[in-house]
């Protein structure tokens, strides 16, 4: 049942942010945890300074437990690791100009304006 590997390297997206670390899921719907202690190689007060819900971060698998939850890692990711990683064909699709439109901001803009004035 459990597709992934200890020390696989994959992307998942951050679900749930608590003091002690971040729940992330993967494409297949499996969920893991990022602690705290493996995000990285320095002391972190607040990991919502480094992480952000929605946003998708490349871990290490450290652990699998007996259920499939992942123990994952980014501070055990070597740099020859990440460049191994996005060698292997894993890329970021750009998106194309033609489908950027920011006429919706461009509309409430002004709506916007009037209102912080108002605040103020």
């Amino acid at each position: 049942m459990n597709t992934y590997k200890i020390n696989d390297i994959i992307e998942g997206t951050i679900i749930n942010i608590k003091p002690f670390g971040a729940i992330m899921i993967f494409e297949d719907g499996q969920k893991g945890l990022l602690h705290i202690s493996q995000v990285a190689n320095t002391f972190i007060r607040n990991i919502s300074r480094y992480l952000k819900i929605g946003k998708t971060y490349q871990v290490k698998i450290i652990g699998i437990e007996e259920d499939g939850f992942l123990k994952l890692s980014m501070s055990q990711i070597s740099q020859e690791e990440k460049d191994e990683y996005h060698r292997s064909g894993v890329k970021k699709e750009k998106i194309d100009p033609q489908y950027i439109d920011f006429s919706a901001l461009k509309a409430k803009l002004p709506e916007w304006i009037e209102k912080a004035k108002k605040e103020n």
